[in-house]
Parts: C-alpha cells; structure tokens; sequence
C-alpha cells in the first residue's frame, strides 16, 4: 500500500515544468517590420494567488477557502475571490503570471471602492483614508503554494518598489516594468513603517468586481 500511495498518488509538483511558448515565430515576424500589429488595450491581469500572512503569528498558514460553501447538489464550491487586507500585523502576498505576446509592459495598481460602488461580498469593506502602503517585489521565481505560506515561509524581499496611499473610489497606480511573457511577478503589500498605527484596507472582489491589487499589461509590440 505504502508504495501505491507514494508512487501512483505521490503529490508531483508541476512547478519545474517548462512554460512552452505557443506563439512560435510571433517575435521574429514583428521584429522583420514587415507586419505592423494591431493595437489592443491593455488587459487585466488577475493575481493567481492573493493571501495573506501575519507578523504577530508567523508560524499560522495563510487562510485558503474562507468564503468556500457545501451543498449537496454540488459538494464543495469556492467562489472566484480575491482579498486585500493589510493592517499592522497583516500583510498580503500575490503572485502574478503575465500572458499574452507583445503585452510586456507591467503596470500595478490597487483599486478601492467608492461610497457608491458595489460590493458583492457579505464581508464590510474597511479602509483608512491616512493608511499609507509599502509594495516589496519578492523573490519568487516559482509558484506559490498557498498551502505552505506563511509570514515566516514567505519569500524573501527583493527590492521596495514603491510607497502609496490610495484613495477610496480610485484606481492608484503603483509601478511600471518590464514582464516577458509568461514570467512570475511576486508582491508584498505591507503598512508603511510611519503609518502602521493608522494603516488599514479589507476589501473583498469577485467575478464581476475588481476590487484590491491587480496589474495592467500594456502593448509592447
């Protein structure tokens, strides 16, 4: 049995497989200058993992599945949502993968609602006007498994790409880079050393909102 369960159902990361191109060819044909491209607007790139660690606890997992419901017609269903929440003990970590040929421009931003916007989550918005936030590119060249994050297994810091304090019904822009295609991008939202006492934002989106951290990919071809 014990060679059944390490062999035919051994828990294979599929982290080191390469990402193959599926646009063979595309690089070299635009840069002939035989073809002019079309122009596209920029896309929005959702965070493949969002959760969040905690300073004063850093031994606890990042919460998986807190809005995941049962019913007996369908079993276990997890609802596509994201969550932004930093506070003095609490910083949130998400991971990007960029997509898309010739959309190889990043730009990051957070997004938070205004007093007429709607919010489709059950759970309040929170956000403190005077809070004022680092953003950390961290060193992760592979994907996150949210299974095994925490604030002490979290990767390490790379560089501060920026301090921001955003406003509530605006879009605030936090950066601009360079992202080939189908490269991992990796971010730590942190309260700003100065601000931690008055440092707060909890806000939940869904399929159909965009509320939170998100990143823009602009055309580059």
């Amino acid at each position: 049995m014990s060679r059944i369960v390490n062999t035919v159902y051994a828990d294979v990361s599929t982290a080191e497989l390469e990402y193959a191109s599926p646009y063979y060819g595309l690089a070299e044909l635009y840069s002939s200058g035989t073809v002019q491209a079309s122009r596209i607007d920029p896309i929005l790139n959702i965070p493949r993992v969002v959760a969040q660690v905690f300073s004063d606890r850093p031994d606890e997992l990042a919460p998986v599945g807190e809005h995941d419901v049962f019913t007996k017609a369908f079993g276990s269903l997890t609802p596509h949502e994201k969550h932004l929440k930093v506070s003095a003990n609490t910083r949130t970590v998400a991971q990007f993968r960029t997509i898309d040929f010739g959309m190889e421009e990043c730009e990051l931003v957070i997004r938070l609602p205004g007093d007429g916007d709607p919010i489709e989550s059950e759970e309040p918005v929170q956000y403190n006007p005077r809070s004022k936030f680092d953003v950390f590119r961290l060193d992760a060249p592979k994907p996150l498994d949210v299974r095994k994050l925490s604030f002490k297994t979290r990767p390490l810091v790379k560089e501060k790409v920026a301090t921001v304090s955003p406003g509530a019904g605006q879009q605030t822009h936090v950066a601009t880079f360079p992202c080939p295609w189908s490269t991992l991008h990796t971010f730590q939202v942190a309260c700003a050393e100065d601000s931690e006492s008055e440092c707060l934002v909890d806000v939940w989106s869904s399929q159909n909102t965009t509320w939170g951290f998100y990143m823009y990919q602009h055309q580059t071809v």
